[in-house]
C-alpha cells in the first residue's frame, strides 16, 4: 500500500506531499491570496495528478489533517463555501476506487511537520 500525506498552508501559501513509499518530499509555492482550505484541496489535486503519473495501478491511501477536505470529498459533509466547489469538483473526478482519502491529527501528518518549518 502507498502512503502519501498532503497539506496545505497559508504560511508561505505552500502545499506539500510526502512519499512514504520514496521518502520523496515535494513543496510547491502557489501565488495569489488563497485560504487555508483552497490550499489543502489544491494540495489534493497536485496529488491526485501525482498518483496518475507515477502509482496509477496502485492501491494508495492519501493521509490530510484537513477535516473540511476529507468530509466533503467522502461525500459526509456538503460544500457549503462556493469557491471551494471548482477545486472539489476537480479532485472528485480524480479519486478512483483505489484511492482512500483518510483524516489523520496534525501531530500525524508528516507534510504538515514539512510546512511548519520556515
Amino acid at each position: 500500500m502507498i502512503k502519501l500525506y498532503i497539506d496545505g498552508g497559508t504560511r508561505g501559501s505552500r502545499i506539500c506531499l510526502v512519499d512514504k513509499n520514496t521518502n520523496e518530499t515535494f513543496v510547491k509555492k502557489r501565488g495569489g491570496k488563497l485560504t487555508n482550505n483552497e490550499l489543502e484541496y489544491l494540495a489534493l489535486e497536485y496529488a491526485l495528478q501525482y498518483i496518475a503519473n507515477k502509482y496509477s495501478d496502485d492501491y494508495i491511501t492519501i493521509y490530510s489533517d484537513s477535516q473540511l477536505v476529507v468530509n466533503q470529498i467522502s461525500g459526509k459533509w456538503r460544500i457549503t463555501t462556493e469557491h471551494l466547489l471548482p477545486l472539489w469538483k476537480k479532485c472528485n473526478k480524480k479519486m478512483t476506487e483505489k484511492i482512500r482519502l483518510v483524516w489523520v491529527s496534525r501531530k500525524q501528518n508528516l507534510a504538515g511537520h514539512v510546512l511548519e518549518k520556515p
